[in-house]
Formats: C-alpha cells, sequence, structure tokens
C-alpha cells in the first residue's frame, strides 16, 4: 500500500484544544486497555540496556498512554526504575500532570513546546532513550529523516513504534474501534472534563476527528524497510538499526530501533567480562 500524507485535524495548530485533548486521553486510554505495545516492551528494555541509558525522552508524547504502560511494565518485571520526561508540540499538561502524580514522579514533562523535528526546539541537556510512540507517521519523509539525523548527530539511542500497519484490515479495525468506543468510555476518561462531553455527545467532533485520523495514521504509516532504508542511508557505520512487527490484540506494532555501535560494543564488553 502506497504511503498517502493526508492531513490529520491533530497537526493544526489551530485545532481545538479541547477535542485534541479528548483525542489525546481516548488513546492513551486505547493504548492501555488493549495492551497495544506489549510485544515490543521486552524488545524495548533489551534495547535500553544495551544503549546504556535508562531515562526515556518521550516526543510527541499526546496523552502519555505508552509510556505509562511502559512504567507499568517495567515496575512489574522490577529490571530498573523507569523515568521518563514527556514533551509535546501541543503538550496536554492535565493530563501530564496526571501521569505525573500516579506514578510518583517517575514520569515528569516539559512545560514548553518541543517540534521533535527542529534541533533547535530541544533543550540542550535533552538527553536518553528517545522514543517515538504512534507519531512518526505524522511527519513527512524529509522531517522523518530530519529527526532521525539528529537524533544520530547527537549520538542518541531511539526507538520508533506504530500501534498498526499498513492494511485494509487495520482500517477497518481502527474505523470501528473509534466510531463506537469513545461514545462508551468517554464519561470514565481522566482527568474528567465537561469540554469532552460536549465534543463527544452534543457535538460529536472527538469521535469523527478520531475516525478520520485513525484512518490517514494507517495511509501515512511508514512500513519497516522504509523506516530501515532511510535510518541505514543517514548512518550505518555508528548506528546498529533493527525494524519489524510485532502483533497485538487487532493489529501489528511497527518498529524502528536505532543503537549507536559504541554503545553497543562497551554493553556487550562488559557483559562478556561480567
Amino acid at each position: 500500500m502506497k504511503r498517502l500524507h493526508l492531513f490529520e485535524w491533530e497537526d493544526f495548530s489551530w485545532y481545538p484544544k479541547a477535542v485534541r485533548e479528548g483525542q489525546t486521553d481516548f488513546l492513551r486510554f486505547l493504548i492501555e486497555f488493549f495492551v497495544v505495545y506489549k510485544p515490543i516492551m521486552p524488545i524495548l528494555a533489551l534495547a535500553i540496556q544495551k544503549a546504556g541509558s535508562k531515562r526515556l525522552v518521550d516526543f510527541c508524547s499526546g496523552g502519555g498512554g505508552a509510556v505509562l504502560a511502559l512504567w507499568k511494565y517495567f515496575q512489574s518485571v522490577q529490571e530498573f526504575r523507569f523515568r521518563a520526561v514527556l514533551s509535546d508540540l501541543y503538550p496536554n499538561y492535565a493530563t501530564f500532570r496526571h501521569l505525573s502524580e500516579i506514578t510518583k514522579g517517575d514520569i515528569t514533562f516539559l512545560e514548553q513546546s518541543v517540534d521533535a523535528s527542529n534541533p533547535e526546539d530541544m533543550p540542550t541537556d535533552f538527553k536518553g532513550f528517545y522514543t517515538f510512540f504512534n507519531s512518526f507517521h505524522h511527519f513527512e519523509p524529509q522531517k522523518a529523516r530530519s529527526i532521525l539525523q539528529n537524533t544520530v548527530e547527537k549520538g542518541a539511542p531511539i526507538g520508533i513504534f506504530e500501534p498498526m500497519e499498513k492494511s485494509l484490515w487495520q482500517i477497518i479495525a481502527n474505523s470501528l474501534v473509534l466510531i463506537i468506543l469513545p461514545f462508551v468510555v468517554m464519561p470514565f476518561l481522566k482527568p474528567f472534563s465537561f469540554q469532552k462531553l460536549f465534543f463527544t455527545y452534543i457535538l460529536p467532533l472527538i469521535p469523527f476527528c478520531l475516525w478520520w485520523d485513525g484512518m490517514v495514521s494507517v495511509l501515512r504509516l511508514y512500513s519497516p524497510k522504509m523506516m530501515l532504508d532511510m535510518a541505514e542511508q543517514i548512518d550505518n557505520q555508528h548506528y546498529t538499526w533493527q525494524a519489524g512487527t510485532a502483533s497485538h490484540f487487532f493489529g501489528k506494532v511497527t518498529y524502528l530501533i536505532g543503537i549507536p555501535k559504541i554503545t553497543t560494543d562497551y554493553a556487550h564488553a562488559t557483559q562478556t567480562a561480567g
């Protein structure tokens, strides 16, 4: 299926804040309820250990559902204390504060807006394992390459994860879930907001925009091969790249992971010596 870069409502700066946050909060629920990132958690945990960076720097965090799911995973396996910082071009502050409270500060966030494709927009001390969950498809090829290039120049490990695959089945599954479930769960999503209820039941912009963006997300998706080719064209000497898919309840997670070889070699040498 050819990649089509159609528009998503969430990309527009003028998009109503209440509708945007209703979407991101619902997607957080969806990620938690269906545990869509569960298949890649051991893969990411291994990558974090190999990279030697135990702090996640998450871009385009939205409702923070993926990072919260990872925090719960690491709490259960108790491999190491999980820490992460959330960031977004349009930060959902109410939700970020909520996640920081329930994780007792293990998940924090940046107050300012961060454009992941603009290196000048990133704080100089923004160090850690870079992650993009359900967001890399938002970037056109030129900006997607820029993100990878910026990451390589900073020498940071990176993980890109999309909770879907490019297929007709995925479009159908997304449509069914995103049309029906918002009407069922919206009153129970935290943090609670009457505006979210208004834009769900009175003027149903949230369900409609969720459906549209969910359908377009599949069409915008980069395949594992596309991401791997893009990454290796930027740097295949100093980085080890891995791309693939992992199945979940109603689809597949598409992913790309890049680790600087110097950290990979160091981790291997350390394990061998131990």
